[in-house]
């Protein structure tokens, strides 16, 4: 949690924190091709680089609009990956940016997020989710929500990455905490640039995955804060919002 707050202050002077400047130079190692090092990094990245739910199932009604700060942190599951990879000694990688999400007509929401990538020279990522309330829920009933969204890079030298998901939640609120679960589905494209991928005999890898989520709302008059963790294939990762809603 300490390591999350810490993304989040920072990302008011830049967006989106990184371990390290994701570059190329793979260096085999002993077992352990350089493509063989893509397809396990390519997991990692997919973990932390895919659209987070942080909220409970409720719809956010009609003109219902909020905007939050968001960060993310996972440990690596591929140490000897990104080290054969990149050259480098990466344990963990994080995000901050912002979201924003509004309610539409007929229990649908929408959301979308923009991060940056100041080490990085001005990548970014970013990624839009719709989402449509299957149970609104009330006092005795539980909301329900399914969801579908999408997430890129881009002006990251070395790879593009694109990634789709679909997920389910389920939340029931008790005064001002409301907490909430789901799963769901990611499919990720990674795909390193031609002159890499060619000096280095590299693959497109794609990583297919499910994911498990539960965290809590709690909130407060306009503002909310959200702890969510994620089990992403055998990924740990997780998930902070500060938000604010009208």
């Amino acid at each position: 949690m300490r390591r999350l707050i810490a993304v989040l202050a920072l990302s008011s002077a830049a967006p989106l924190a990184w371990a390290d400047d994701f570059r190329i130079d793979c260096t085999p190692a002993a077992g352990m091709s350089c493509a063989e090092a893509f397809r396990d990094v390519a997991k990692d990245v997919t973990a932390l680089v895919n659209y987070k739910i942080l909220g409970p199932a409720e719809p956010a009604g009609l003109l219902g609009f909020s905007v939050a700060a968001i960060g993310s942190y996972a440990p690596v599951k591929n140490e000897d990956a990104w080290r054969t990879l990149t050259s480098r000694d990466i344990s963990e990688i994080g995000m901050a940016g912002g979201v924003v999400t509004a309610g539409l007509p007929l229990g649908f929401d929408v959301g979308f997020f923009y991060t940056g990538i100041p080490s990085s020279g001005g990548a970014a990522a970013y990624g839009a989710q719709v989402r449509y309330a299957v149970l609104d829920g009330g006092v005795a009933m539980p909301a329900l929500a399914i969801g579908a969204n999408y997430t890129s890079t881009n002006n990251i030298d070395d790879f593009d990455y694109s990634a789709w998901g679909v997920d389910a939640v389920l939340s029931k609120g008790f005064a001002f905490l409301t907490p909430y679960v789901g799963g769901g589905y990611v499919s990720s494209r990674t795909k390193a640039a031609d002159g890499v991928k060619q000096t280095y005999d590299l693959r497109d890898e794609s990583v297919d995955a499910g994911r498990f989520f539960a965290g809590v709302r709690i909130a407060m008059f306009f503002f909310d804060l959200t702890p969510e963790y994620e089990r992403f294939g055998r990924n740990d990762v997780y998930n902070l919002r500060l938000g604010l809603s009208f």
